[in-house]
């Protein structure tokens, strides 16, 4: 048995389980649903194309943002969390674990078959979802702007493999059923809410520390605004909400969405010169890439040094 193996593997008994139509189901109706009742309702015979929806944001600053990128990226992170928590520890509690070692298989390929696995579940699911949509909009006679669309499609893919590779993470690293439960409920919870604590902390505590230490000037109030969307990407929720707006719009606007009026006052002098580069599309889906390749590193890590 190799990688492949494993992850073939772990697809069949998503089969078997009924979760993958059962995942299935729910995207037809999240995403399909949702453009045939936009498209077919909302907009009936008004020649709508289909940035209305998909590209769809709406910001009062400081107070309320929405976009339909950002919604979908929810429930996306949180289906594959839920997903691929269990991948590892369900099997060690199991004792399926060890047989499942015992053939001509490493850990490595059981970490990496894994996280292919559960990847394709959730992909394929999220796939039908969307083909269900294309097939609404062509139905409603909705202009599709193709490039966008399928742009939309593959980032989601990207960020459907980054909280399986998360989950995955904390499945290996995990010894109990009950921790990767509560680690899959506080990674989701610091990811949806807790980020815009932690990018408006931090930089607050390293200007306070400098602010301590003797010869050295504090941050500027750009220095600090900068350091805070910074962080902020670095969560990639926000990173595929962003690279979202970007295929819908210019890149100055897609970094503005979401931010106060304060820092759109200190960030729109920046944006208007040149983007920094780490604040580009191609930086911003680095960081995506690396919630995709880090977390099975460090799960293999931890799980080929486990006593099971």
């Amino acid at each position: 048995m190799t990688l492949e193996s494993v992850a073939r593997k772990d697809f069949r008994d998503a089969i078997r389980s009924r979760w993958l139509a059962g995942l299935t189901m729910f995207f037809a109706l999240l995403i399909g649903g949702s453009t045939a009742l936009f498209y077919g309702v909302l907009f009936e015979g008004a020649g709508a194309n289909s940035e209305a929806l998909f590209g769809l944001t709406s910001t009062m600053p400081g107070l309320f943002s929405f976009s339909y990128a950002g919604m979908l990226g929810f429930v996306l992170a949180l289906i594959a969390l839920v997903t691929a928590h269990g991948a590892l520890i369900d099997e060690r509690e199991s004792g399926t674990l060890k047989l499942l070692l015992s053939l001509p298989n490493s850990r490595q390929d059981v970490v990496l078959g894994k996280y292919l696995g559960r990847t394709l579940v959730v992909s394929i699911s999220m796939l039908v979802g969307f083909v269900v949509a294309l097939v609404a909009m062509a139905a409603t006679g909705t202009q599709i702007q193709f490039v966008s669309y399928l742009g939309q499609v593959a980032l989601s893919g990207l960020l459907v493999a980054s909280f399986v590779s998360i989950g995955v993470w904390l499945s290996a690293t995990s010894e109990s059923q009950r921790q990767a439960l509560f680690g899959t409920i506080g990674i989701y919870f610091i990811f949806s809410i807790l980020w815009a604590t932690v990018s408006t902390g931090i930089p607050r505590l390293i200007n306070w520390a400098f602010e301590q230490l003797p010869g050295i000037d504090a941050l500027t109030a750009e220095q600090i605004v900068q350091m805070r969307l910074f962080i902020k990407y670095l969560n990639p929720l926000r990173a595929y909400e962003t690279l979202i707006a970007e295929l819908y719009g210019s890149a100055g606007a897609a970094r503005m969405f979401k931010a106060s009026l304060g820092e759109q006052l200190v960030l729109q002098p920046v944006f208007a010169e040149s983007v920094p580069f780490y604040f580009t599309g191609g930086f911003i889906l680095l960081v995506l890439i690396a919630w995709i390749v880090v977390p099975p590193i460090l799960g293999y890590r931890a799980f080929d040094d486990a006593d099971l």
